[in-house]
């Protein structure tokens, strides 16, 4: 069996029991519960599927986020161009492309991100025999 076919209820039966034996020794355990809400909130019966789901959840926000700095790169010049001059307005639609720019890597990161997670922790569950786990 690979990661892609194992099946959300085993993850998800898997990390509910680290966290709670991760909590019970003290341990932070925030990353691994923001992991399984995520998981939860997604559908899909394997994890291929969820990831799939994810990366196109991920993937459908981009035009949004794109569009919204664009709208806002285009008001800004048109603003900033009548009332404060050119020199102005070319300064303020570049720093609004520099952040647009960072905005959109840092989504690419976070789909990544919580993409190799996702893998990396089916890995674990295939990989690792039952009485291990524990």
């Amino acid at each position: 069996m690979n990661a892609d076919r194992l099946g959300r209820f085993e993850l998800m039966l898997t990390w509910s029991r680290k966290l709670q034996e991760l909590s019970k020794v003290g341990e932070c355990t925030r990353q691994l519960e923001r992991f399984l809400k995520l998981v939860e909130a997604l559908p899909g019966d394997e994890v291929g599927e969820i990831g799939i789901e994810w990366r196109r959840r991920r993937r459908e926000q981009r035009p949004c986020l794109a569009m919204a700095y664009l709208v806002l790169t285009i008001v800004l010049v048109l603003v900033s161009g009548h009332f404060l001059g050119a020199l102005f307005s070319a300064l303020a639609a570049t720093a609004v492309s520099l952040v647009a720019a960072q905005a959109l890597h840092h989504h690419w990161k976070l789909e990544e991100e919580f993409d190799s997670e996702l893998y990396a922790r089916a890995a674990y569950v295939v990989n690792t025999p039952t009485w291990a786990r524990q």
